[in-house]
């Protein structure tokens, strides 16, 4: 039976080869998973990429054949979910003060729009989970392989394989750090400036069972 020791899952289905590249400072605490696609057709560009020394990455791996690789320590920071987009706005439950203070801020003249959506992406910071969305600072990162096609501004489908291993994954971990998966699951384009369909697919096969 699968368990977790030292921030790495200790089962003979996970390849653990941390990468010190891609980890920040210590975690305090875990509240949520973002799913996130790899925009590459295998793993082996991904930790190729880690093995480089690049400094943004996740802390699981899972290939076309649904291999696991952990390729951080879960006690550790990942950079991986970037830009932030305001919660309060997306899920429509503001106050009044509150949209007019994002407005503001991502308004605001003079400035690049790169420039302001990191300012607002830095006043969500500033709130307490779940009022934002997560932060590499509170969250595990699962990227999947599978190759962005912007004419159909999608993703491959996962494979059943993919889809296995991602509920297995995801039902270890949120058992260790007490993580509602109804509630604190995220697809990364839903929470961050990236590909809107970015974990869709991977999101939808947790919550309701059916592969895309």
């Amino acid at each position: 039976m699968a368990k977790i020791k030292d921030g790495k899952i200790v089962d003979k289905a996970v390849d653990v080869k941390t990468y010190v590249s891609i980890e920040h400072g210590n975690i305090n605490k875990i509240t949520s998973i973002v799913l996130h696609r790899t925009d590459s057709s295998n793993a082996r560009s991904t930790i190729q990429a880690y093995t480089n020394g690049k400094k943004s990455g996740a802390h699981f791996l899972i290939d076309k054949a649904g291999k696991i690789y952990q390729t951080a320590d879960m006690r550790k920071i990942c950079w991986h979910v970037g830009i932030l987009l305001p919660r309060c706005q997306i899920e429509k439950n503001f106050d009044p003060k509150e949209l007019k203070t994002i407005t503001a801020l991502i308004y605001e003249k003079g400035l690049s729009f790169g420039r302001r959506a990191r300012n607002l992406s830095r006043h969500e910071a500033e709130k307490k989970y779940p009022l934002r969305y997560p932060l590499n600072s509170d969250s595990i990162g699962i990227e999947v392989v599978g190759k962005f096609w912007p004419a159909q501004k999608t993703f491959d489908k996962p494979t059943q394989q993919q889809l296995k291993s991602l509920k297995w994954l995801v039902e270890i971990i949120a058992k260790e750090y007490k993580i509602n998966i109804k509630t604190n699951v995220y697809a990364h384009g839903a929470i961050a400036r990236k590909e809107v369909s970015e974990g869709a697919q991977l999101l939808q096969f947790l919550f309701s069972g059916v592969a895309p």
